[in-house]
């Protein structure tokens, strides 16, 4: 259950994202007068800019978001089939931040993984392989 559960937070996340490009894309293709909608949207985001690279990953992992707060985020990573194959609670500072994971020393095997960020209620995703 507590799988099940967990995939469909990973795919409500992807899902989130991926209509918030298809938002974001429309807007910028069609030119509509949503200015002032998307300044009150940006400044409640907590988590902006995510980075997930080297992609694919041999050795290290590196994760770059910028974040408004000074608080804590918790980072995982979900194979394909949504189990959690580890989690990292780490400090965030206003402005930029870099979360480096030894996926190669930590056991992390070889595959398809969604990287996880969360800052209080916000959640956001991203594709990863690593060989």
């Amino acid at each position: 259950m507590k799988k099940i559960l967990l995939l469909l937070t990973i795919l409500a996340s992807v899902y989130a994202a991926s209509a918030q490009y298809s938002m974001n894309r429309n807007d910028i293709v069609t030119a509509k007068p949503t200015r002032a909608i998307s300044n009150v949207a940006s400044s409640e985001k907590f988590i902006e800019s995510i980075s997930v690279y080297p992609n694919p990953v041999v050795d290290v992992l590196k994760i770059s978001f910028r974040s408004n707060l000074n608080t804590r985020a918790v980072i995982s990573l979900f194979n394909n089939i949504g189990k959690q194959a580890y989690i990292q609670d780490s400090e965030v500072v206003p402005g930029s931040n870099i979360v480096s994971i030894d996926v190669k020393s930590k056991g992390i095997e070889s595959g398809i993984y969604f990287v996880q960020i969360k800052i209080g209620k916000e959640v956001s995703t991203r594709k990863l392989i690593i060989k």
